[in-house]
């Protein structure tokens, strides 16, 4: 979506950007209820459905959270992140 906005150029297929980044060893982690209802339940968060279920994805499974989202990075929670802007 934000390449179609124009705020950010893939060079490629998000297909193939999404191969990519498989083959070079990213995890996926599938969302379920449980994540949902932990999504529902994270104090403190904004109100972006999408931001709070990646947040609870993330605490699920522990992984560390990439992101370029300053309403993520500022969160105040117990949450490993990682500065994508850097």
């Amino acid at each position: 979506m934000l390449e179609q906005k124009k705020r950010i150029r893939m060079g490629m297929d998000l297909p193939t950007w999404r191969q990519e980044l498989l083959n070079s060893g990213l995890n996926e982690h599938p969302l379920d209820g449980a994540t949902g209802i932990l999504a529902t339940q994270l104090s403190g968060m904004n109100n972006d459905p999408a931001d709070r279920m990646i947040a609870a994805a993330a605490l699920q499974t522990g992984a560390t959270l990439m992101t370029a989202d300053a309403d993520l990075l500022n969160w105040k929670a117990s949450l490993t992140r990682q500065d994508a802007r850097i």
